[in-house]
């Protein structure tokens, strides 16, 4: 990734549990510790409640700000939870 880019890749997301759920999208465990401060991660989910067994196609996008100095690499945990 370069400075001042935007970075897209398409997962799948499926709700396996028996009832309509929420779905939300957290970060966690950056290292370095300082890398949210220019890194970010979005999706494109509209935000609807997904079907039990429903599966939606999204984008995640990873921002780097154009500002970015200091970090030659970088790693984070992407969590999608589904909440009922």
């Amino acid at each position: 990734v370069e400075p001042g880019s935007m970075n897209n890749v398409t997962v799948y997301v499926r709700n396996e549990g028996n009832v309509a759920a929420n779905v939300s999208l957290t970060t966690g465990n950056w290292n370095p510790s300082n890398a949210p401060n220019y890194l970010a991660l979005s999706w494109n989910y509209d935000g609807r409640q997904l079907n039990s067994l429903e599966v939606v196609k999204v984008t995640l996008t990873l921002s780097v700000s154009s500002s970015v100095h200091g970090i030659e690499s970088f790693s984070f945990d992407i969590i999608i939870s589904i909440s009922g």
